[in-house]
């Protein structure tokens, strides 16, 4: 779909990528992300919905992050989503205790 606008001087201006950039920029600013584990000054995490890996400076983040947190950055700055990550610790313990259980 291709958006036109006309402003006052009856200039057509098109936004054919404007919905596509938009989503783009919501996306990149409301994200969610597990911290991966931390090379050097960067918090190597994985975007939770694209499965994009990203390098944070850690002196972004939280003083209490950790590898397995949960991180939710929105209006600029990251948060730990301490409900979502104790979530992700239960799953993941809960797997490692499946994998390792014995078969009789």
């Amino acid at each position: 779909m291709i958006l036109e606008i006309n402003d006052d001087n009856n200039k057509n201006i098109n936004f054919s990528n404007f919905s596509s950039e938009l989503t783009n920029y919501l996306e990149k600013t409301e994200a969610t992300f597990s911290v991966d584990r931390f090379e050097e000054n960067f918090a190597v995490c994985e975007n939770i919905k694209t499965g994009e890996i990203t390098n944070i400076p850690i002196e972004v983040l939280p003083d209490n992050i950790e590898e397995g947190s949960i991180l939710k950055f929105k209006n600029g700055i990251y948060v730990i989503d301490i409900e979502a990550t104790q979530m992700r610790k239960q799953e993941i313990k809960t797997l490692v205790n499946n994998l390792f259980k014995r078969k009789n």
